[in-house]
């Protein structure tokens, strides 16, 4: 996105998102490694899907020629959903999006206020891909963007995100990112570590109940976003090296520490990068090393999940709770060491001591 004052389509307004520094969080929790989070929620559509969509719908017209009457189909946990709903109507054609039951209520509405068409699946995002490829067989004028296997989607976050963050950013020691089609991390990962002759090392964030990257069984869990239950066929698991199991209650934790420290109000899989840059950095502890986090969505679409869960409480609750936070296991260890459970790429697992304010 340039900044002309005047544009054509909201298209061109997508990109060149800001990077804040986390000073705020480093004093409160007595941080001295530099954290940087890349607001990818300024984007215009509200998230960093933003930046796949119309490569992804325009890669699709080139292979099918399609036309005005074709139907573009997408499985999605609702971000990319929204952002290729928004691409589809800009362009005039027709949209239908999988998406797994349990998806907040937010991302259905803005779904359905963009003209496209919802199927509703009830085990996650591995049978909406099914089902998103069985409807795409069945009709002749619909066409499937693929976000978890089209290497499109890769290529824009090193066009595109990458290049951003290289030009704001020096010397970058760490790169945290969730993992959901594997796009994001794959993309800035390679062109970080190009660049930086891999001395970038790159933290993939995944939920505790579904750690497909570090071997254990999936089960279902809160982080929308990430954890897809299977290994991604964009996703190059050779540039992780180190792996952050986040447990559901830290997303929803440090989303409200990032709102309530920052004034950065963030979505739940943010919450659990945000959770490891900050562990990571805690640990760490050293003035001169760089941890860039990346934020892909903002809070407004989780309004109606456990984030804005938070019943009133009483004075002795609220005067215990000032009195001593704690905002991980008081008695967790911090040991970098090869995880015994890890595949054979050999990413080791990062778990962290507590961070108490």
């Amino acid at each position: 996105m340039k900044n002309k004052g005047v544009y054509s389509s909201i298209t061109e307004l997508v990109g060149n998102t800001p990077i804040v520094r986390l000073r705020k969080i480093e004093e409160r929790y007595n941080i001295k490694t530099q954290l940087y989070a890349k607001l990818e929620y300024l984007n215009p559509f509200g998230s960093v899907k933003d930046r796949i969509a119309e490569a992804l719908v325009e890669d699709a017209w080139k292979k099918n020629h399609y036309k005005k009457d074709t139907i573009i189909v997408e499985a999605s946990s609702g971000n990319t959903g929204i952002s290729i709903a928004t691409v589809a109507a800009r362009k005039g054609l027709k949209c239908v999006i999988v998406i797994p039951e349990s998806i907040s209520e937010e991302r259905k509405m803005m779904l359905d206020l963009l003209g496209a068409r919802m199927i509703f699946v009830s085990k996650g995002i591995k049978e909406a891909i099914k089902k998103a490829k069985e409807f795409t067989d069945l009709v002749e004028s619909a066409v499937m963007t693929r976000q978890f296997e089209n290497k499109v989607n890769v290529r824009v976050h090193k066009r595109t995100t990458a290049k951003e963050i290289m030009k704001s950013l020096n010397n970058i020691d760490y790169f945290v990112s969730g993992v959901g089609t594997g796009g994001t991390i794959t993309g800035v990962g390679e062109a970080l570590k190009k660049k930086n002759n891999s001395n970038t090392l790159v933290v993939a964030v995944e939920p505790w109940k579904a750690s497909v990257l570090s071997g254990k069984q999936v089960q279902s869990h809160g982080i929308q976003g990430i954890g897809a239950g299977f290994l991604p066929a964009i996703l190059n698991i050779k540039i992780i090296d180190y792996i952050f199991r986040a447990k559901d209650w830290e997303a929803i934790e440090y989303a409200r520490i990032m709102a309530t420290t920052e004034g950065i109000a963030v979505g739940l899989s943010s919450g659990a990068a945000i959770c490891a840059g900050m562990k990571l950095g805690a640990d760490i502890n050293d003035a001169s090393k760089k941890v860039l986090i990346m934020v892909p969505s903002a809070a407004e679409r989780y309004l109606s999940t456990e984030l804005f869960d938070n019943k009133s409480q009483s004075l002795s609750e609220l005067s215990n709770l000032y009195g001593k936070p704690e905002v991980n296991e008081p008695n967790a260890q911090y040991k970098p060491e090869t995880n015994n459970d890890k595949q054979q790429n050999g990413q080791q697992e990062l778990t962290c001591s507590s961070i108490n304010s």
